[in-house]
């Protein structure tokens, strides 16, 4: 209650020192997780070899892109829905939203693993993925089941406990390394550091669902009723519109990411893959304190939407703008001085002109950052179905541009591939954010 009235009451100052506040302990674990990436990702290339790895991100690749998906992001509409009868304390009201989203977790986890093992029976042949690793990859899909966290990331949020859910992370981090450095030791093979993934995945699941009905069971007065979990008593309006819109949003973006990498294995072999997957999670994690923003930016443009201050919205995304102009020209720095060294040394394998890898993908991931308030300003506003607008338009060119510039020009021309994608989605989103927020803006001068 006491950080709601903080919003409510506080400056458009403090709104934007929650989002850098949070936003910076969300960064330090991912700083964490970087780490330990660069000391795991090494570990396994020497144990296994960059062919047998590629096979792993290939795998992997595709298990995160049938959970992402299948997966109903309800974390959305908790926040959406939640944030109102939470602080009013109206909790039956709010376990009832509570429940809708952990059916959606259970629900989606149930048929993305369906999907998962359907998929690989009817088209490992055509990812090029030989019957050696099919049998494995199927058990890893099984572990979709544990993949949907978003009723627990929603609890988190709304209770403003940023640091928990960081902690959670860089427990999983930390065990995903331990695995890896007794497979070195021991010199295991691919099926182990494949189990070492999925144990991290079921690991991740425990932590943040004990944590989260902890933190539901101390904040929330009224025992959770486990009958309204197996059946509903009361049809919440609006919340499917909300739960799909913006669940199929995040699928797009999910596709459009993961989908890159099966399809250059498909295409020109899984080590160029590899190549192109580590380039990849270079100038992403260069980038991630930008896209660290998207979690503290909800829960405070819906207030800021609620209290209808839309001066306020608007100093806030200029600063916020500000600052990532700052992280952008820090990314772009390091791409270009110590992108190849980077690659070189996160796979143990001298790929030519791999800081020109790095350095395409740096750009395309300067656009993006450019987007990080944009789509979350949209949703507020309940502009979600021109983002699918967007994302759909986008993805239908992105398809065939990687397939004709990574056929032309291999790796390199699925790194600019990704550059295309990023303007036209950076053009679509900041002229329709502009329209909507010259309409806000001057509503409130056109009634007085």
């Amino acid at each position: 209650m006491q950080s709601f009235l903080l919003v409510k009451n506080g400056t458009n100052k403090s709104a934007f020192s929650r989002i850098i506040s949070n936003t910076s302990i969300i960064a330090f674990g991912r700083v964490v997780n970087a780490v330990c990436s660069f000391i795991y990702i090494p570990w396994t290339v020497k144990t296994i070899g960059l062919d047998a790895f590629g096979q792993l991100l290939l795998i992997t690749s595709y298990v995160m892109l049938i959970s992402d998906i299948t997966h109903l992001h309800s974390w959305q509409p908790l926040l959406h829905f939640g944030t109102a009868p939470f602080h009013e304390r109206k909790h039956r009201y709010f376990h009832q939203i509570l429940a809708f989203c952990m059916r959606s977790d259970m629900i989606s986890g149930l048929f993305g693993m369906i999907v998962g093992i359907v998929g690989i029976m009817l088209f490992s042949h055509a990812m090029g993925w030989p019957d050696s690793i099919c049998s494995t990859a199927e058990l890893c899909t099984v572990f979709i089941l544990f993949m949907n966290r978003g009723w627990p990331v929603g609890v988190m949020r709304l209770l403003n406990k940023f640091k928990m859910a960081t902690i959670v992370e860089m427990v999983g981090s930390l065990t995903r390394t331990a695995g890896t450095f007794i497979g070195y030791e021991l010199r295991e093979n691919l099926v182990f550091f494949l189990l070492v993934w999925c144990a991290t995945q079921f690991v991740l699941f425990l932590l943040y669902n004990g944590v989260a009905f902890w933190l539901v069971r101390k904040n929330v007065e009224r025992r959770f009723s486990w009958q309204e979990f197996f059946v509903p008593t009361v049809k919440i309006p609006g919340i499917w519109k909300l739960t799909i819109g913006t669940s199929t949003s995040k699928i797009l973006d999910s596709f459009s990411k993961q989908i890159s990498t099966l399809l250059i294995g498909a295409w020109i072999g899984a080590s160029d893959a590899a190549i192109f997957r580590v380039a990849s999670q270079i100038t992403n994690a260069l980038s991630k304190p930008a896209g660290m923003l998207i979690p503290s930016l909800y829960p405070e443009f819906i207030r800021f939407r609620d209290e209808q201050d839309w001066k306020g919205l608007r100093h806030t995304m200029m600063r916020i703008f500000g600052t990532i102009a700052l992280l952008g020209v820090a990314v772009l720095i390091i791409s270009l001085s110590a992108g190849n060294a980077i690659l070189d040394y996160m796979l143990h394998y001298h790929s030519y002109y791999g800081g020109v890898l790095v350095s395409i993908l740096a750009v395309s991931v300067l656009i993006d950052i450019t987007i990080v308030p944009l789509e979350p300003f949209l949703t507020v506003m309940g502009k979600v179905p021109t983002i699918l607008r967007a994302k759909i338009f986008t993805l239908l060119i992105y398809m065939p541009v990687l397939f004709v510039f990574t056929k032309r020009w291999g790796i390199w021309g699925a790194a600019s591939a990704s550059v295309v994608a990023s303007v036209i989605m950076f053009v679509w989103c900041s002229a329709r954010a502009l329209q909507v927020f010259s309409h806000v803006y001057r509503r409130p001068r056109s009634t007085t």
